[in-house]
């Protein structure tokens, strides 16, 4: 009797652990579903001030662009002026025609025009260079400093790059940092050239106080910084997490182009937007922590009181794998749900790449080396696949499914490149595949006689239908079968 007894209050005892077990995870999972809450509503919080906080950056860096670029055709139209009488853009100091006479009067007279135009803005050159490095104006000793043998005519005409107006913009000459020039050809042998000081664009540069940290920056073409509102950085290169920002960079980055290419760029450290937010989460975690140990604690002491048994406990968990284990990629129905995702929203500067992959022979893989060898061999290949087509940095990525036993799709979508350009490119990676495969299999090809065969299709625009891709790219695949396998057959129907 005494063994039965305490055989009861031992299983007593473990019903009990186990309710604790229960309640212990009934208090993980409320400060799980509580901390996911928590993270979810500032999540959405975060999101909601990256958002403003980005449209108040986009509005200020368009609002600078405007800025620049009225300052920028301030200069351009005050230059212009000079073509209000052919004798000043007419003269050509290198014309062996003209006596010492005529020189002297026609660049008195220019000189008076010139200095006219000149007091409206705050230039620091205005002069006019002609192609013997005669010069007519004001050329300043910082700009003449610059090029102590000769050659400034040559170095500042290659700046009239605007075929329409023959005029550009141009910074860092010779290492200058500390000016930025505007050109403009008058005449086949002569360049009117004028200088602004780059600090004047401070005056430019303004932004809102919310935005203390923002950085506004003024880069050329070649990524050198003309302006910075850390003027430590004038004339360096732009920084890569500035220059190529992506979407898990530190900093929301808004970039304008002004007319003469000049970008705008305003970036501010993503932490300083959400430093409020990172405090409350703080704050949120720790009061979810709190009330799951007051629930932890409640719920013990109702055990001790209360402790009954309990009639069952239903679980219910649904899982839907989206990858294919044993080769890595997608299963047929991710893929394809994902692939018709994309297709639609996609545009009419789309051009879509499908294509098709079967491994020749392979029933004689498993039939020689058996089903596990076989396996081995679709891991194997789907590893090779997933490795060539590893995402880089582009923010286009290749969608990789198995279709079902050595069958694989692959499809990806360009934007902004041409359709022979793609197909330039879809060859060369085919090319690559094909000769992977084959160094890859280079044992089983010899023992079992395998092979890879490919069909790809390529097309441009909008509404293309996955069924529509994946039938002309199984053509294709059996065309390249009935070729005699181990090779890629590419069709393409181009839009209209």
């Amino acid at each position: 009797m005494a063994k039965k007894i305490l055989k009861t209050e031992n299983s007593g005892d473990r019903f009990k652990y186990f309710l604790i077990k229960i309640l212990i995870l009934f208090a993980g999972l409320i400060l799980l579903v509580t901390a996911i809450l928590d993270f979810v509503v500032l999540e959405l919080s975060g999101n909601a001030m990256e958002k403003n906080a980005s449209n108040l950056i986009a509005a200020n860096s368009r609002q600078l662009e405007l800025n620049i670029n009225s300052y920028l055709e301030r200069a351009e139209t005050l230059s212009t002026l000079l073509f209000s009488d052919e004798a000043y853009y007419l003269y050509d100091e290198t014309d062996p025609g003209l006596s010492d006479y005529d020189k002297i009067k026609s660049e008195e007279f220019l000189k008076n025009r010139i200095v006219d135009i000149g007091l409206m803005e705050n230039y620091s050159d205005f002069g006019i260079i002609y192609s013997d490095d005669h010069k007519v104006g004001w050329i300043s000793h910082g700009t003449e400093d610059l090029f102590p043998n000769g050659g400034m005519y040559e170095a500042f005409s290659v700046y009239t790059v605007n075929s329409r107006k023959q005029d550009g913009w141009c910074f860092g000459i010779n290492g200058s940092a500390d000016r930025i020039y505007y050109v403009k050809r008058l005449n086949p042998n002569a360049i009117l050239v004028t200088a602004l000081y780059t600090r004047e664009l401070s005056s430019v540069f303004v932004f809102p106080e919310e935005l203390e940290e923002m950085t506004i920056r003024l880069a050329n073409n070649d990524d050198t910084i003309i302006y910075s509102s850390e003027t430590s950085e004038i004339g360096k290169t732009l920084p890569k997490e500035i220059s190529f920002a992506s979407s898990d960079s530190d900093y929301i980055i808004n970039s304008n182009v002004c007319s003469n290419g000049w970008r705008v760029i305003c970036s501010v450290p993503t932490d300083f937007i959400l430093r409020e937010n990172h405090r409350l989460r703080t704050i949120t975690l720790l009061i979810s922590l709190g009330m799951a140990v007051l629930i932890l604690i409640a719920g013990l002491f109702l055990i001790t009181r209360l402790s009954r048994p309990m009639d069952g406990m239903v679980t219910s968990l649904q899982n839907m794998a989206e990858f294919d284990r044993l080769s890595g990629a997608m299963n047929k129905g991710a893929f394809q749900e994902m692939a018709e995702t994309i297709l639609s929203q996609a545009s009419d500067d789309h051009v879509h790449i499908f294509v098709m992959l079967d491994v020749d022979n392979f029933k004689q893989v498993n039939d020689k080396k058996g089903h596990i060898y076989g396996d081995q061999v679709i891991a194997r290949f789907g590893r090779l696949i997933r490795k060539l087509y590893r995402k880089d940095n582009s923010d286009r990525e290749t969608l990789i499914g198995r279709l079902g036993g050595d069958e694989f799709a692959l499809y990806t979508d360009c934007i902004g490149v041409s359709h022979k350009d793609v197909i330039q490119a879809v060859r060369e990676q085919m090319d690559q595949v094909l000769s992977a495969f084959e160094n890859e299999f280079e044992k089983e090809k010899e023992s079992c006689g395998i092979s890879l065969s490919a069909g790809v299709y390529v097309a441009d625009g909008s509404g293309i239908s996955f069924r529509e891709l994946y039938e002309h790219a199984d053509a294709a695949l059996y065309t390249s079968k009935q070729s005699g396998k181990a090779q890629y057959t590419l069709t393409e129907a181009k839009e209209g």
